[in-house]
This record gives structure tokens, sequence and C-alpha cells, in this order.
């Protein structure tokens, strides 16, 4: 798709349908996930799809504890900075006269 013949009105609009959109069906899909877990499945073979459940775990650390442990210690240097830009929609409001 080329996007040169397109406003950025449109541009906006086309970005906004399309994430309502995506939220809608991701939002059916984990009605569909969870009901999976519920019924406790691990691996199911569908007629077009095969759906497989797994389960990990994570260890993340816990910042607030470690800035109570070292105080002021804990400066700039122990962190790595990365950027990145988001993207978010929202609905125009709607404008009565």
């Amino acid at each position: 798709m080329s996007f040169e013949n397109i406003s950025d009105p449109d541009l906006a609009d086309l970005i906004g349908q399309m994430n309502f959109k995506l939220k809608a069906d991701e939002a059916e899909l984990d009605r569909y996930k969870d009901e999976f877990k519920r019924r406790g499945l691990s691996i199911t073979r569908g007629y077009n799809w095969i759906v497989s459940a797994s389960t990990s775990e994570s260890r993340r650390l816990d910042t607030k504890k470690v800035k109570e442990v070292l105080g002021d210690a804990l400066d700039d240097s122990f962190f790595v900075v990365s950027s990145s830009t988001r993207v978010s929609t929202k609905p125009v409001p709607v404008e009565f006269d």
C-alpha cells in the first residue's frame, strides 16, 4: 500500500479504525484463550489449527527493594536508557450544536 496520497487526517482515521478492530478482536481472542485455560487443556488439535498452552515463570528485579537497600548509591550508572515511540489512538469527541 502506498501512503503518498493519504492525508494526515485520513492516516489518523485508518490507524484509529484498525486499532479499534484489533482491540475488539484481541478481547474476543482473550475470552477464547481464557476458556482454553479454564478447561485445563494443554494441546488440542482442531480441524485447521493446533492450539497449545505452556506456562513459564520469570524473575524480575524488585527495584523498590533495591532502592531501599542501596539508597543514594543507586544512581544512573545502574540503568540503561532505551527509547521507544508509542502511537496511541482515541476517538474524536462528538460535537453537538
